[in-house]
């Protein structure tokens, strides 16, 4: 047990290493939500390890890594997290296709809140650049879950409490 939880918080390391990790202009508008996407992961396979606190922490160490107000990630990670509680338990049983949908869905209402909390600011965030980014995370996503699958399960079966 204790080594699933450090292989779940070195995930989340990596996780956040990916959402600052630097990209040319071009691609930067893709990047998905890699922190939104791991969060969505264990909300959906393992909803007992996630508490309401540490997703406000994640959120938070996501706005001094990316040096936006703080409070900003922690708002969308928390309101994004609360509206795909109510799919948490059918999430497993989906089709991929109705996953990666559902997927988009969640990551278009994420970075909305993002936009719209910038917007309010004063701060210019393009509007393309948050369904580039919702539309790369879909793409992703049967990756990112067999990724995460074999990185937290590594071959043995995780007991769900």
């Amino acid at each position: 047990m204790i080594h699933f939880k450090i292989r779940l918080l070195l995930t989340l390391l990596v996780v956040l290493a990916l959402s600052i990790l630097p990209l040319p202009g071009l691609i930067s508008g893709f990047r998905p939500p890699w922190v939104l996407l791991f969060v969505l992961y264990i909300q959906f396979y393992m909803p007992n390890y996630f508490k309401l606190s540490f997703l406000f922490l994640i959120g938070l160490c996501l706005d001094v890594l990316l040096s936006t107000i703080i409070g900003e990630h922690a708002l969308a990670l928390l309101l994004t997290t609360w509206l795909a509680t109510s799919k948490s338990r059918r999430f497993n049983f989906f089709p991929i296709g109705q996953q990666m949908l559902l997927i988009l869905m969640f990551c278009l209402i994420y970075q909305f809140i993002i936009f719209l909390v910038d917007a309010f600011l004063g701060y210019y965030y393009p509007p393309l650049m948050v369904i580039c980014s919702a539309m790369m995370s879909m793409i992703l996503w049967p990756w990112v879950k067999l990724l995460t699958e074999s990185l937290l399960n590594s071959g043995r079966v995780v007991k769900y409490e």
